[in-house]
């Protein structure tokens, strides 16, 4: 029996035993390498290359094999003869434009009929190298729906209270003219917001619209009170207090949203043009030191309207309007607080147990709703040991998704999360680094119901397994040489995607003895995915392939079945194993949203993208 070479599952362990065998034939000459049986080793490219060249140049090396009992090597059907000192071969094979997997074997003919394989999949088209951003890869929607169930939890997190947004001592009216004559001013005042009492309000709310390419925000404060210092700076000397109350101030504003230039994974939030303050129940009464009675009804003027509108009101929007050393306002500053806890990429990394990095790029703000996009870097933070270490992940240029009020089944939604195949795949290529489709199968599910795989079994369907004995218990143990794809595309049946899972390794052996090698190969498998949401999260459900989307490629026949037999038979079992390996995706936990629990609402296609739309509800109390 030969041992379980499929242990070196990553390039670089492929790479350190090719060059441990290149030395030996460097330096020894191939008679004295003869430890192992003989094979054929492809060592460029690498597995799970990528590129959208027409051509690709196939290396690769024979050994501890006869080379005069070569009768050809090929590679994809082309010869490579002769080869060169060493059992060294090198060759130039087309590849198919329209194909995304493009599998490259070797075949090493013998003049006897024997065959030794090996093979590697290329993906044609663009990747994505690990560490860097798939461009537009995540849309989070908010529409206005949305925003007005966020609005009272926007309002708890933004610490607010009107001695912090109006402190004391802040100037609020400077060098106003209370004397007019026909000699010119005969007195100026200036007003600071007092601190005793400092400034006080029982209760605020923002109320949030978004409109064409701004955000209308309304902040109301309710059972407003402060105190105003007035006193002179030129003319007669006094000093006057002015309490003034209001039963509500509006603080209407429009804003501006973009990525933050210091942080671009936080929004920033511009006051564009200045507020505007209504009060509602305004009164004030005046309290004067000096000369009281003239001085007041000079400063006082006219009636408390006038004090409202021409002296309080004013001075609150001078104060409200003037940015502060970072160029915030003070509403704008507040509602940018708040926003910092609107993530999404924090919380669905940690479920996933990676990294997630999502940095804004754009804000988008329409009539229906707010649109964030972002770019999208994955990196594995837990790899496991035994799996491939994958250098980069299938890169799909696809347009930025637009919404409306509507999901595509035709029901409002609250909120929606569209993720691009490209940002899906390194997703899915830091979850295969993590241990994801890595599975040990010892059942099969044949027409007759669900079996274990033995011996006996197998030699009912190829005759050459009744060497072995009839009741040992067989494994099939799959394991991936690289991720998942998302192509981009629907589903071969109008399902929500197209997904490759391109050369699985697949090892027969005895379950009590898993280095022992009865079969090896390799399988690719196109299949449609649909998806499902709930309590674990989004789940795939995988449309069952038939033979004909299940490639089963033999690389290692010990026990010499039939190769034609195995190409007819191994598709067939492969297929009813493929639920298993599908199962094997797992679950995506999507987190609460600013503790709000999501309800799906629907799982489409927005475009090219994968979205995901739901409505926004209070986390039920225990």
């Amino acid at each position: 029996m030969l041992r379980n070479p499929f242990r070196l599952r990553n390039s670089s362990a492929r790479v350190g035993r090719l060059a441990a065998s290149l030395f030996c034939l460097g330096i020894l000459g191939v008679a004295a390498c003869g430890s192992g049986p003989p094979r054929v080793v492809l060592f460029s490219p690498l597995q799970g290359t990528f590129t959208t060249d027409a051509t690709i140049q196939v290396d690769g090396v024979l050994i501890d094999v006869n080379l005069d009992a070569v009768a050809d090597v090929q590679v994809n059907g082309i010869s490579a003869m002769p080869l060169a000192p060493g059992g060294l071969f090198s060759v130039t094979v087309p590849l198919d434009p329209t194909m995304l997997e493009q599998p490259i074997t070797a075949e090493v003919i013998g003049e006897s009929g024997g065959i030794l394989r090996d093979r590697v999949m290329v993906i044609y088209g663009p990747s994505v190298v690990d560490g860097d951003f798939s461009p537009e890869g995540i849309a989070l929607r908010l529409n206005e729906a949305g925003l007005d169930e966020i609005e009272p939890l926007v309002t708890g997190l933004v610490p607010l209270d009107l001695a912090t947004l109006v402190p004391a001592g802040t100037l609020v009216v400077d060098d106003f003219c209370y004397w007019d004559s026909f000699l010119g001013c005969l007195g100026r005042v200036d007003a600071t917001i007092s601190g005793s009492p400092p400034p006080s309000l029982s209760g605020f709310d923002v109320a949030m619209d978004s409109m064409t390419d701004f955000v209308a925000g309304d902040v109301s404060l309710y059972d407003l009170f402060f105190k105003v210092d007035v006193f002179a700076v030129t003319g007669i000397g006094f000093t006057c207090h002015i309490d003034v109350n209001a039963s509500t101030a509006l603080i209407l504003g429009d804003y501006e949203l973009n990525p933050s230039a210091v942080d671009p994974e936080q929004v920033d939030v511009s006051q564009l043009g200045g507020v505007s303050v209504q009060f509602a129940n305004f009164s004030d009464t005046t309290n004067c030191d000096g000369f009281l009675g003239f001085i007041v009804e000079a400063f006082v003027g006219l009636v408390i309207s006038d004090l409202q509108n021409e002296f309080v009101r004013p001075g609150l929007e001078d104060f409200l309007n003037t940015p502060d050393a970072f160029g915030n306002t003070p509403v704008a500053g507040s509602i940018e607080t708040a926003l910092q806890a609107v993530e999404i990429a924090g919380p669905i990394g940690a479920a996933f147990g990676v990294d997630l990095e999502a940095p804004l790029f754009a804000i988008l703000e329409d009539e229906d709703g707010i649109t964030l996009g972002s770019d999208a870097r994955v990196i594995t933070t837990l790899p496991d040991p035994d799996a491939p270490d994958l250098p980069a992940s299938f890169d799909v240029d696809q347009v930025f998704p637009t919404f409306g009020p509507l999901a595509p089944n035709g029901l409002p939604y609250e909120l929606a999360i569209c993720i691009s195949a490209s940002a899906f795949n390194q997703l899915l290529r830091a979850e295969v680094e993590s241990g994801l489709l890595a599975s040990t199968i010892t059942e099969l599910t044949l027409a007759f119901g669900t079996t274990p795989i033995t011996g006996v079994l197998l030699s009912l369907l190829m005759p050459p397994f009744s060497a072995l004995n009839p009741s040992e218990l067989l494994q099939f143990d799959i394991r991936p040489t690289m991720a998942p794809i998302f192509s981009g595309e629907p589903g071969p049946n109008g399902e929500l995607a197209t997904v490759h899972l391109p050369h699985l390794d697949l090892v027969l052996s005895p379950i009590v003895d898993p280095d022992t090698v009865l079969l090896a190969g390799s399988i690719d498998v196109t299949v449609g995915i649909e998806a499902n949401y709930g309590v674990e999260g989004l789940t795939f459900v995988v449309t069952p392939p038939t033979p004909e989307d299940i490639t089963v490629t033999l690389l290692q026949n010990p026990l010499f079945v039939d190769p034609e037999r195995l190409d007819t038979l191994l598709p067939a079992l492969v297929s009813g194993a493929v639920p298993t390996i599908a199962n094997s995706l797992g679950s995506f936990p999507i987190p609460e949203f600013l503790g709000l629990e999501l309800s799906a609402v629907d799982i489409a296609r927005n475009g090219d993208y994968t979205a995901l739309y739901f409505d926004l509800s209070p986390v039920p109390v225990p």
